[in-house]
């Protein structure tokens, strides 16, 4: 016998909000992500979007209880009498509330994503521009010709500095700083750090948590995510980086780095597209800094078995939320 409905939405109402707040402040602070930063990110992305599911999933599930069949059948038969405005007069109004705070959620989050993506593109454009004006070209190309196929242009600043501004017309930007700073094999692991960021888009997985902080950013645990996030997309570009630099070479530039810039961050990932001072850039502090230095000259990741649990753990969070609307209704 299937539970009834409101016993279903207690139950994703309490596994959306557990994994909102404590379950992300704990993974946030958590040492685990850092030996396994794909698989952590790939964990990251099924708190988030199994949370936000669940949310969202228990205002309909409350809405529609009342119409016959399976919840899919349910869930289309109360949009058609909503656009026909049958619904007010089948429902009691609790029911049309809890619906319409689920909309109003799924609207928000989209919204807000959407948002995020205009305002992102908007000050892409805008710092293209700029750099267009305040930078030259370098013929610095790190791992060849072949990776060259994202510009490094050079901007004429005494502060040590190395980003990305993704897109259809990517660049990497050093500062006359850095080039004075690191020496040529430094230099090249930082550029393969920075193209990494670009190969695998990094600003596009940092972009929904952007997303997740702007809406819900006073929950506990929602900017201690974000901030998580953009350190394993960090370490990330490190591992890539370490493929055709050695771990010393490039532990040995962030070091350096992290020291000349009185432990402010010097490194900006992918997903701050703004200028390094522009709101919105990820917080890379000296902290974190210290972490990926260790990281890289200790090395010490997780054996493969747990890596596999890391990712089967990340699908069997996915389907808490239809397992609990489909296979529970």
């Amino acid at each position: 016998m299937a539970p009834p409905a409101e016993l279903l939405a207690l139950g994703s109402t309490i596994t959306g909000v557990v994994l909102t707040a404590p379950v992300s402040a704990v993974l946030a602070r958590a040492s685990w992500p850092a030996r396994t930063p794909r698989a952590a990110l790939v964990f990251w992305q099924a708190v988030c979007l199994a949370a936000g599911l669940s949310l969202v999933g228990a205002g309909v599930v409350l809405a529609v209880a009342p119409f016959p069949g399976s919840f899919p059948h349910a869930a289309w038969t109360g949009l058609t009498h909503l656009v026909t405005g049958r619904v007010f007069g089948e429902l009691p109004a609790w029911r049309i509330a809890a619906g319409l705070a689920a909309v109003l959620l799924a609207g928000a989050l989209l919204t807000v994503l959407i948002r995020c993506v205009v305002l992102t593109l908007r000050r892409r454009r805008a710092h293209r521009e700029l750099l267009d004006l305040l930078t030259a070209p370098s013929p610095f190309t790190g791992g060849g010709a072949r990776e060259a196929a994202a510009d490094v242009s050079i901007l004429d600043h005494d502060r040590a500095v190395a980003y990305t501004l993704p897109g259809f017309h990517a660049r990497i930007v050093l500062s006359v700083g850095m080039l004075d700073l690191l020496d040529v094999d430094q230099l090249g692991a930082v550029v393969e750090h920075e193209r990494a960021h670009l190969r695998s888009r990094h600003d596009l997985l940092a972009l929904p948590f952007q997303a997740w902080a702007a809406a819900l950013g006073r929950v506990p645990g929602v900017r201690p995510a974000r901030r998580a996030v953009a350190e394993l997309t960090e370490m990330l570009a490190d591992d890539a980086a370490c493929t055709r630099s050695s771990q010393a070479t490039l532990a040995a530039a962030l070091a350096r780095v992290a020291l000349a810039d009185g432990g402010r961050s010097a490194n900006r990932p992918a997903a701050a597209a703004e200028l390094p001072t522009a709101s919105g850039a990820a917080e890379v502090d000296g902290v974190q800094i210290t972490r990926r230095v260790r990281r890289l000259l200790d090395p010490a990741p997780l054996p493969g078995a747990v890596t596999a649990l890391v990712y089967l753990a990340a699908a069997a969070l996915l389907s808490v939320p239809p397992v609990l609307l489909l296979l529970g209704w």
